[in-house]
Formats: structure tokens, sequence, C-alpha cells
């Protein structure tokens, strides 16, 4: 099961909006940069991530009552809905200072994950791949509020929050976005390191196989990297079906 992530800037790591928002407001760190080691190795760091994602998501923001309404009558997972909603319409995402979620999005579509590779691209970009059944059993039964659950008794514990989960869960609101996007959401759940990283340690298991591939998008090709979208029909309208015209 391929599954694709455009970044336009091939130094940017596989961070979520929320882990990429302490670094920047807590230490300084660039989206292309990781922890020290000292720091990266830190139980408090992992201690002082963890508190201050289920701050942010259990006491400062929940799913509204006509969102869990919808939830008790059609079986839809609140809080899944309430990260997705934030990932797709970022400015409404309430909190002034540590903005976005835990999850990153990705896409079943190489060409949606390309657009977001160019878009407003001046430079080298990235097309990632991932092989999602190379990742392990990461795909999640269990609704969004049991794995913050989970996050708070490891924080008791701890200990590490482990692997990335990827969250498609079966029934969901209809999103335009989400929808034309092909959306899937990985959850990184290890905060003090990216994706990439983790996901290296799984491949240098014996006998796992290739977890992510890495494409360049060299500088100059901008262009015709638009002319090839456009031809497939995926443009600004396509991803954004519900935005206002530019």
């Amino acid at each position: 099961m391929p599954l694709f992530r455009g970044h336009r800037r091939r130094e940017w790591r596989l961070d979520s909006t929320f882990a990429r928002s302490v670094k920047a407001v807590l230490f300084d760190i660039k989206p292309e940069e990781g922890y020290p080691p000292r720091l990266a190795q830190s139980g408090d760091l992992n201690a002082a991530l963890s508190s201050l994602l289920l701050l942010k998501f259990g006491t400062v923001i929940e799913p509204s009552a006509a969102l869990m309404a919808v939830e008790v009558e059609h079986g839809v997972d609140s809080w899944f809905e309430l990260m997705k909603r934030y990932q797709q319409y970022p400015k409404e995402d309430p909190t002034p200072v540590l903005k976005g979620t835990n999850f990153l999005d990705w896409s079943q579509s190489s060409d949606v994950a390309l657009y977001f590779a160019n878009e407003d691209r001046d430079g080298p970009g990235a097309l990632f791949i991932c092989d999602a059944t190379a990742t392990g059993k990461t795909l999640q039964r269990l609704p969004v509020v049991e794995i913050l659950r989970k996050i708070r008794e490891q924080l008791m514990r701890g200990v590490s929050n482990g692997a990335p989960l990827m969250f498609s869960p079966p029934r969901q609101i209809v999103n335009p976005r989400a929808k034309n996007q092909q959306a899937i959401y990985f959850a990184q759940m290890e905060l003090r390191v990216d994706l990439r990283e983790l996901w290296q340690l799984v491949e240098n298991t014996p006998g796992r196989e290739t977890v992510l591939v890495k494409l360049v998008l060299p500088e100059g090709t901008e262009d015709e990297v638009g002319t090839y979208l456009l031809s497939k029909g995926v443009d600004r309208s396509f991803i954004y079906p519900d935005a206002p015209p530019q």
C-alpha cells in the first residue's frame, strides 16, 4: 500500500505541525533541524512534549457537543474528525502558539503529493513514498481518544510513545479536501524524532522491508512539474475544492 507526501523544501523533516511548532517556539529550532542528541535522548523532553500534546488535546481543545452527537448517531470518531479538520483547515486552530496536531497528511495519490511538493516551490523539493505494509501493524482500530489515554499512561510510566500510527477510519464525515486529496493520516507518537528516523530503525531490523523512499525534485523543474499536474487535472481548485478562487 504506497502512500505519498510532498514537501516543497527537500530539507524539511517528516515532523507534524505540532512537533515543528514546539521546536520553533520553545527551542528556536528550524523545520529542517532535529533536536540535539542530548535533548533527543532526554526522558524529560519526552514527558514535556507528551504533556503539551495532552494539554492541547483534552484540556484546551475537545470535540464540540455537535461533533460528539454525530459520533453517537453515526459512529464516527469525533477526536479523529477534530484532528482531520485542523489538518485540512489549519486557520481554524484556536490555539495562538502551539499550532496544529501530531498528524501528518499522506495521500494515496502520487499526483496529489506531487502538487504539495511543487506548490510555491522555488528550489529542490521532495516526494516521499511510504510502503504502509512495511510499517507493521500500525493501522488503528482504536479511536483517537483511546490513543490519547495511552499517551497519558505511557507518560506516567516514563516510556516512549513508540512508532507512528496510521488512521483511516471506515466511517468519516465527508470532507471535500480530504476526499480529493485521498488523505490518510499518520500520528507522530514519538515527538522527539521524525517519522523518517523511526522508520529507519524499522528498516534496520533484520528481515524487515524498506519503509520509506525520498525522491528529490531538482531545482528548475517547477514549471515542468506544474505542466504535468495541469495535464492530470490536479490544480488548486482540485486540491482545495471549497476554497474561494484567487
